[in-house]
């Protein structure tokens, strides 16, 4: 048996992170029923989360949330075959390519229910919205309990970390509007997609890590540097984080290339 220790982080949410790093999984109990968010990457240590969360609480699982297509928040999909897989349209199109592709040998469950913009899910007193915003992929979105002030973020957000920023279809202006858009809400708690679990500061120095990246490099694009140049420039920002090189490099390129397409330069 695999072994996971979950933090009841609120009335309703449970979570858990296999280690301090990893991508967070999380369930709501949503009175009459369980909601997961996300399924973890290990698919048994996710059927353990469930086999805790169904005894704890004393309730099955009906529905699953998915913020985003990254296998690391979707490998585990297949432990919930028998509920209602929830994600964005744009999230179950680039999944559908993905299990023809790289993740065809992953048992992966596709999303049956799908929304653009908007979901909202209710239960008594309870209320589920999740919120599309793009960023750190299209299609990805964020869940916001109001009743508790909760947001749980997918990949939106690396607490204390410098993010993952090199997926092709990142868009680093709609990852900012989306953290701003959670700040405005004035969570009192956040679960991040990674890292540890988090506030309103989180989300801000998250804000201005991307935002100073990207004018950074609107700068330098401006000034005709090239791509290479700029990945060696001084004029780039320092982070208190350890920054692989390779992950920090393909940032800067997919910033540059979405940046260069808005400014037409």
């Amino acid at each position: 048996m695999t072994k996971i220790d979950p933090l009841k982080l609120t009335e309703s949410i449970w979570d858990y992170a296999p280690s301090e790093k990893s991508s967070h999984m999380s369930f709501i109990d949503f009175d009459s029923y369980l909601v997961m968010v996300d399924t973890g990457m290990d698919v048994d240590k996710t059927r353990e989360f469930r086999k805790f969360a169904e005894k704890t609480t004393d309730r099955s699982f009906k529905q699953v949330i998915i913020t985003h297509y990254h296998g690391d928040h979707t490998f585990g999909t297949n432990v919930f075959k028998d509920c209602e897989i929830i994600s964005t349209q744009a999230t179950k199109d680039i999944l559908a390519q993905k299990v023809e592709g790289d993740y065809k040998d992953k048992n992966i469950i596709l999303p049956n229910k799908t929304f653009s913009g908007e979901y909202e899910l209710k239960e008594g007193n309870k209320t589920i919205k999740i919120i599309e915003t793009n960023g750190h992929t299209k299609g990805s979105a964020f869940v916001y309990l109001p009743e508790e002030g909760a947001i749980l973020t997918g990949d939106l957000l690396f607490a204390d970390m410098f993010p993952f920023a090199g997926d092709p279809t990142v868009n680093p202006y709609e990852w900012i509007n989306a953290l701003q858009k959670m700040i405005d809400l004035k969570p009192n708690i956040v679960i991040p997609g990674h890292g540890n679990i988090s506030s309103i500061k989180e989300l801000e120095e998250q804000r201005d890590l991307i935002y100073d990246l990207v004018k950074s490099i609107e700068i330098m694009a401006k000034q005709k540097l090239s791509i290479q140049e700029i990945k060696k420039s001084k004029r780039l920002p320092k982070y208190p984080y350890d920054v692989h090189e390779n992950w920090f490099n393909m940032t800067v390129e997919r910033f540059y290339k979405v940046i260069k397409e808005k400014e037409e330069i």
